[in-house]
This record gives structure tokens, sequence and C-alpha cells, in this order.
């Protein structure tokens, strides 16, 4: 068995989430079907590096892929890319260790939340429109509440939180 890392990027718009959900479509639903297309085979797996929610879009998601092949991971990437939808692209494939998990082995994760004060033609679902004023000073003192290491289970995560005046 060979065991490739993935870095993919998509749209979650019409997805529900990452991880595959019976009767749902899934991001990692569309990259399962692709591999079991390209590869012809039923005996394959695939593991993100986190799980995203419905909607939600990835820039650099991170999943390895265990499949019998000889494929050079440059075939691997443009034969899976050939099979994927149009919002769900692969943006680079490299051999990885054997002892390689996407999830296990991640040290880092990354959000971008993008706010905008006015409304956008193109750019609608990529962001949250605020009509109001935003407390710029309130946003800036909770900040420092988003950096660095979080426990991901909320019941024991314990973010301090400002009390309004």
């Amino acid at each position: 068995m060979a065991k490739f890392k993935l870095t993919l990027e998509y749209d979650g718009s019409r997805y529900s989430g990452w991880q595959i959900q019976r009767e749902e479509r899934s991001v990692m639903g569309e990259v399962v079907g692709a591999a079991r297309k390209v590869f012809q085979t039923e005996r394959l797996d695939v593991y993100g590096a986190g799980r995203t929610d419905t909607g939600v879009h990835a820039l650099a998601q991170v999943a390895h892929l265990e499949v019998d092949t000889k494929l050079t991971p440059s075939v691997v990437r443009m034969k899976l890319n050939d099979e994927l939808p149009h919002d769900v692209n692969i943006l680079h494939v490299e051999k990885a260790n054997p002892r390689f998990h996407a999830r296990f082995d991640a040290v880092a994760r990354s959000y971008v939340y993008v706010i905008s004060r006015r409304r956008h033609a193109f750019g609608k679902r990529y962001m949250w429109w605020i009509k109001d004023e935003l407390d710029v000073k309130a946003m800036q003192e909770a900040c420092p509440l988003f950096i660095g290491k979080r426990i991901s289970n909320l019941f024991q995560t314990k973010i301090p939180t400002r009390s309004r005046r």
C-alpha cells in the first residue's frame, strides 16, 4: 500500500462538512468517490487532519490517502482532480511515511474569518456582512482569546468573558 499526503482546497457551500455522513454530501465523500474511480478499488483509506462543518471552506486541508498503486504523486493529483467536482481541488500530493496520519500528525490549524462592512456581489458566501456599527475596541480586546492552544471539547474550554458595561 502506498500512502500519500494530500493538500486540498474546497468551497464547502454545497457540502455537509468534511466527514462522510449518511445521505449527505461531504468533501471526504467526494475524495473517496474520486479515488475509487481512479484506482478501481474499494480498498483505500482517506483521513483528514480535521473536520470542517457544513458550509465551511478550506484553503489547505491536509488529508492522507492509502491505496495500492504505483502511480506517482503528480499523476495521482492530476487523476483525482479530473474526477473531483469543480469546488474541490487537490493542490499538492506527496508520498508520505507509512506511519503518517493526517489527524494525529497535525501540529496547527489556522482559521480565517472575513467580516465586511459593505455588501459584495462576488464574495457574499465567503464573508459575514455586518450592517451595524462594529465595536472595534471590543474586537481588539477579544483577539487574544483566539490565539494559542485550545482544548477541542467546548465543555472543557475556559475562555474568559468580558462583562458588558
